[in-house]
């Protein structure tokens, strides 16, 4: 049973990083090209490309939410680990459960209000940004998108947490700091 887990939580991990890392990159190019795009066309032409400020903050919004899931895949994400440190190996590894679990369960639950503003407010209101008339809610979806998927990162970490017999940051990222106190 735990190493049909772990197997299915690899196979999420490894099918969510990867449309992480598509999104993220995709997202920071096409803001490199856009800027660098309304730049020459401003000093060859003389004129900016209408578009490009407001395609570039839609990718912002992308690229800052899906950069959630995607830092909390890597291990990247901040922690406060004052108490942390203190504990030996069993509190640190069911701190960690307790961590991984209850944020999980808050990334869902901001996804599913993100989504519901998204949907239910935003697009009744019939909001269209001012350039290019995109309704709103399509750009507001990236924070659900963003929050569930950094929800999925804490959920496979709890996993692997539950599998595993060291402490794991994500599913992939051992704690190092943890994995030396069991050393010692």
């Amino acid at each position: 049973m735990s190493e049909r887990l772990t197997r299915t939580a690899a196979q999420i991990s490894s099918t969510v990083t990867r449309i992480e890392e598509v999104v993220l990159a995709g997202g920071i190019l096409g803001i490199a090209a856009l800027t660098i795009g309304n730049v020459l066309a401003r000093s060859l032409l003389g004129e900016s490309l209408f578009f490009a400020e407001e395609v570039s903050q839609f990718l912002i919004v992308l690229v800052t939410f899906l950069g959630l899931g995607y830092a909390a895949g890597q291990g990247r994400h901040i922690r406060m680990t004052a108490v942390y440190d203190q504990l030996p190996l069993r509190g640190r590894k069911a701190l960690m459960l307790l961590i991984s679990s209850t944020t999980a369960l808050l990334l869902f639950y901001l996804a599913y209000l993100a989504l519901d503003y998204a949907l239910g407010t935003v697009r009744v209101l019939g909001s269209v940004s001012p350039v290019l008339r995109v309704p709103r809610w399509l750009v507001y979806l990236a924070a659900p998108l963003g929050f569930a998927l950094a929800g999925v990162q804490y959920l496979l970490a709890f996993v692997k947490n539950l599998t595993a017999p060291e402490v794991y940051l994500s599913f992939e990222v051992r704690d190092e700091h943890a994995g030396e106190s069991a050393a010692a």
